[in-house]
């Protein structure tokens, strides 16, 4: 599980910490059939499964109560593919959060996504959208200014996954 990584650390004022995971459906597991496994592990996975990146963070400080409830958070993962043929995950590889005021877990503690939300926040890419290849993968968490522009405002952090192998059977 990679660990996400911002800037913005303050101890006792600010601090983002977080996780990624990314997971698929294994065939014939432990109990026969299909299990869900850490991606993480054995870093393979056939082309024609899908693969879900799932994301938890939280913010804690003083500060960490502040945010306007309209910020939206933006996650996006990206894959650079080695050799030649770039590849863009286009709209599969964003997950966009209309959950900015968190839930408050503590006075100095806010965890995310937030109110009305999972626990987590899955980018799942589908079955087939990912051609053959060894990527590297990386993904970038942002948080956005509330007039719906888009626009990134004061906080990003990121979560390398390393090298992961698409592959397709024959």
């Amino acid at each position: 599980m990679p660990n996400l990584i911002s800037e913005l650390t303050l101890d006792g004022i600010f601090d983002l910490k977080g996780v990624g995971k990314a997971g698929n459906l294994i065939e014939f597991g432990s109990g026969g059939g299909f299990t869900l496994g850490n991606v993480l592990e054995k870093r393979l996975i056939q082309t024609d499964q899908r693969v879900d990146f799932v994301f938890e963070w939280t913010v804690k400080g003083m500060f960490a109560h502040a945010f306007n409830p309209n910020f939206r958070w933006r996650i996006e993962v990206f894959m650079e593919r080695y050799g030649p043929l770039d590849f863009d995950l286009g709209a599969n590889g964003i997950a966009t959060l209309n959950y900015g005021s968190g839930d408050l877990v503590a006075p100095d503690e806010v965890s995310y996504p937030g109110v009305g939300a999972p626990t987590s926040t899955t980018v799942s890419i589908p079955p087939n959208t990912i051609p053959e290849g060894v990527y590297d993968v990386v993904a970038v968490l942002r948080l956005l200014h509330p007039a719906g522009d888009d626009t990134p405002c004061f906080l990003a952090a990121f979560a390398e996954f390393g090298k992961i192998n698409f592959y397709q059977e024959h």
